[in-house]
């Protein structure tokens, strides 16, 4: 794998925004087999040459926490450029490069919290073997691809070593997301073990562990001046009436918003430019290549492009209270809006406070791009908000009674 970085200081980098054919690329390639690295300087138009295979790279101070069934697969697929990537799960050293460096920019992808947890749910359904399974457990050799595996093709396999997780939810909430989400009503008397179940669910974890040292006090007292400068927030949301969501373009803009911030707005013009004639091309080259492929191929670590036989909507009751159970991620969200004009929204009446003592990083979730970008992050946002507004306002009662009254 090719990985490219900057160094802004080159002597053949300097005064690039008069001329953008100076501009100097550095390309680093790196032989992840022998851990060796090798460097070169290249202009814009040899680093998108057609034998070309480097790429960009922000891995020493930027990294993704690609948050599980949030759309990780699309940005990974999309965004051209390397930065260091965070997942399934947390990484407190991460965390720790973030309160005193070398990160300072962290780019987060966010979806809306009760839609994510029933893909989760949906998706561990699909990929674990039950008792019965008739499909190979772990990987398998298969002809033309290699080594593949239940997250890559779950139709052929599927992931032992977790029976626990697996009867849990096969047996315990009979393969259904609405059980688990309506055992978390505050009046259930299976709340109790419904909550510890919750964190069992494999990528259940919420946005607010994800981002705790930038929400706990305890912890957002240890960030230093050299630690995060800035927070990157990709909304995957399909506001209503919208046909599509705007998460590509966000994608885009992100790479658009990173090469200008190292380069310069005209120099990211023309590379982006280049590297759409360069992806162009690669395209055109593997079509051909692409035709007898199977359908399966077409999707990758997708659940709603998979086999799968829990594929399950909520029911009201458990949607409410599988909302109020993610408060905190939806509070998350709003102090993501920042405040000002362009956010407000009367939430007074659905009873949503922001975050008390975040880091300020947080209120600046959507400041990134052009004014069209910023408007287009908060609108998403306030999507997500909206759409949960009358199960969050706990004035109107318990669940049970606003569904009743519906």
């Amino acid at each position: 794998k090719l990985i490219l970085d900057i160094d802004i200081d080159h002597p053949s980098f300097l005064d690039h925004a008069a001329n953008n054919d100076k501009v100097i690329l550095e390309c680093t390639i790196r032989d992840w087999k022998t851990k060796t690295t090798n460097v070169t300087y290249v202009t814009p138009g040899e680093f998108y040459a057609e034998d070309s295979k480097c790429g960009h790279s922000f891995r020493e101070d930027t990294a993704f926490f690609h948050v599980g069934k949030g759309g990780g697969g699309t940005i990974k697929k999309h965004l051209e450029i390397g930065v260091s990537w965070v997942h399934p799960r947390p990484e407190p050293l991460i965390n720790e490069q973030f309160q005193n460096g070398p990160l300072r920019t962290l780019i987060f992808n966010v979806r809306d919290p009760v839609d994510r947890f029933v893909s989760a749910f949906n998706w561990r359904m699909a990929i674990l073997c039950h008792p019965d399974d008739e499909r190979h457990r772990g990987y398998m050799k298969l002809k033309g691809k290699g080594t593949v595996g239940a997250r890559r093709f779950p139709n052929l396999c599927c992931i032992g070593g977790s029976e626990e997780e697996e009867t849990m939810l096969r047996e315990t909430y009979q393969s259904s997301p609405s059980v688990l989400a309506e055992a978390l009503c505050h009046d259930s008397s299976l709340r109790p073990n419904a909550e510890q179940d919750f964190t069992k669910v494999g990528h259940a974890t919420t946005l607010t562990e994800w981002l705790d040292f930038l929400i706990d006090p305890r912890l957002v007292k240890n960030i230093k001046d050299d630690g995060i400068q800035q927070f990157i927030v990709l909304p995957l949301e399909k506001r209503s009436g919208a046909n599509v969501t705007l998460f590509e373009q966000h994608i885009e803009n992100l790479g658009h918003h990173l090469l200008s911030t190292r380069y310069g707005m005209d120099a990211s013009n023309k590379i982006m430019r280049l590297a759409q004639e360069h992806k162009l091309k690669v395209e055109e080259t593997r079509r051909g290549k692409m035709e007898d492929k199977s359908k399966d191929e077409t999707h990758l670590h997708s659940s709603a492009a998979f086999f799968n036989s829990t594929k399950s909507t909520l029911t009201k009751l458990g949607e409410c209270c599988l909302t109020r159970f993610l408060s905190d991620d939806y509070r998350l969200i709003q102090s993501m809006l920042g405040g000002g004009e362009t956010s407000k929204i009367d939430f007074a009446i659905a009873g949503l406070d922001p975050l008390d003592d975040a880091h300020p990083v947080i209120q600046k979730a959507c400041s990134w791009g052009d004014e069209q970008q910023q408007q287009s992050c908060r609108g998403d946002l306030m999507s997500v908000l909206m759409r949960r507004a009358k199960y969050l306002d706990e004035s109107k009662g318990s669940c049970s009674a606003i569904i009743n009254a519906e």
